[in-house]
């Protein structure tokens, strides 16, 4: 390797072929926490400097019959002659303190962090297939240490495995299952907190493969926002979204609106709008029946664009919401410069308002929903779970509940027996917590 002097791939993978036949062992994917922002920080000097004595401090902590290598940027192989999770985990930890002290850029006081994938493998069976299944394997076990907030050691175990199975399972057959719509619709009711009707209601989406499984979003989202499928999967819930209006309009029932997300690949696609005005015109529904969600980290990279994008979205007749308010980088500027409807407060307000903190939390939600009023901006709550929770947000003036202590999301066949089918069953006065448990 030209940067450190270190074996390079192909020579790690030569010596793995090698020495799998005859002994198990551990093969461990290292990377640098935002070694991009180190770069930037440090410049490229001291960066090539830290990538060199990580080099050195290995070559200290290897045992006979064991390597490494540096691969790309900040990313290493190591193979360690040991199979004992413990004894993994205790060699790692030590190499891992000894870079956070010993290092340039550590001694300025700067937290250096360092993430590690490990991947056992118990030696036998073909070296080219084994080799394959350990990098494969320590890739994804990489993922997820990188993903983790305390666990910097991740191995990759059974749990993972089924992971990595289903997740081959969506992207091999993801638009397999779009066009044979297993992608289903359901509905969560929305409550106005004023007359006690039924508001509105949101769009979410499960998938129910043949298989007879049930797939819940937080299993396919965010691959789908990873590899761009979540473009076609938006716009698909929005026709579905329109087909169920259409069919409420169609039996002389009152429709009401629906709120679906709106990822930030389709936001800004060129012919966004038009494309949104094409479903609407081919199923004949009222833009006004159509609330788009959109989440906040959008206004972070050009607040400009966002809201010329919602200038033409308002244009052409829908309301935009602005999604789970306070779950990460909120601001009371965010709030004054965005063009928006309607602001939903992320349920950890209602959680905090609870906890012992309670009265400054209060106070801050009922001041958001103030300010959301002088600027004619409506508020929705999430995460409504009990009476003293709905009793709450009346008090501050919040105007719409969803959560559930209404209901949990639900089939859009269910949604219609429930709530539409009799125009009397609009009336949300009454709670449906009881017949609707969390775990559903």
């Amino acid at each position: 390797d030209p940067i450190t002097g270190a074996e390079n791939i192909s020579r790690f993978r030569q010596r793995l072929l090698e020495i799998l036949p005859e002994s198990g062992g551990a093969v461990v994917k290292f990377s640098i926490r935002q070694f991009s922002f180190l770069n930037e920080i440090f410049g490229n000097e001291k960066t090539t400097r830290l990538l060199c004595q990580i080099t050195e401090t290995a070559g200290h902590h290897f045992h006979s019959g064991e390597f490494f290598c540096h691969h790309t940027e900040d990313i290493f192989y190591f193979f360690l002659a040991e199979t004992d999770e413990q004894t993994i985990r205790s060699r790692l930890d030590t190499f891992l303190q000894e870079l956070g002290h010993k290092t340039d850029i550590s001694q300025t006081n700067y937290q250096l962090a360092f993430y590690c994938g490990v991947a056992l493998s118990q030696g036998g069976g073909d070296p080219e297939q084994t080799a394959d299944i350990l990098m494969t394997h320590v890739q994804f076990a990489l993922n997820k240490a990188e993903g983790s907030h305390s666990n910097f050691i991740w191995f990759f175990d059974s749990e993972l495995h089924k992971q990595e199975e289903l997740e081959n399972y969506i992207e091999s057959h993801m638009h397999q299952a779009l066009a044979k719509e297993e992608f289903k619709l359901f509905l969560q009711p929305k409550k106005n907190l004023k007359t006690g009707e039924l508001e509105s209601a949101e769009a979410l989406v499960r998938w129910k493969p043949d298989d007879g499984r049930l797939l819940f979003p937080n299993q396919f989202i965010p691959l789908f926002e990873q590899n761009g499928f979540c473009v076609e999967l938006d716009l698909y819930m929005v026709e579905q979204a329109c087909r169920l209006i259409r069919s409420w309009i169609d039996s002389k029932i009152v429709p009401i609106p629906i709120s679906v997300n709106q990822s930030k690949l389709l936001f800004f696609e060129p012919d966004y709008v038009q494309t949104l005005e094409g479903i609407l015109e081919r199923h004949q529904v009222s833009p006004k029946f159509i609330i788009l969600e959109i989440l906040e980290g959008l206004a972070l990279e050009n607040v400009e664009e966002l809201n010329e994008k919602i200038s033409q979205l308002q244009e052409a007749g829908f309301r935009i919401s602005l999604d789970d308010f306070g779950s990460g980088y909120s601001s009371m500027n965010t709030l004054s410069r965005l063009k928006i409807n309607e602001l939903k407060l992320d349920r950890g307000f209602l959680l905090s308002a609870a906890g012992p903190e309670h009265e400054k939390s209060r106070l801050i939600m009922g001041q958001i929903i103030q300010l959301s009023h002088q600027l004619d901006i409506s508020t929705v709550s999430e995460g409504v779970e009990t009476a003293e929770d709905e009793e709450f947000i009346r008090s501050i003036g919040c105007d719409v509940g969803q959560g559930y202590f209404y209901h949990r999301p639900i089939s859009a066949k269910e949604f219609h027996e429930i709530y539409m089918a009799e125009p009397g069953k609009r009336s949300m006065n009454v709670s449906a917590a009881s017949a609707n448990p969390k775990s559903d």
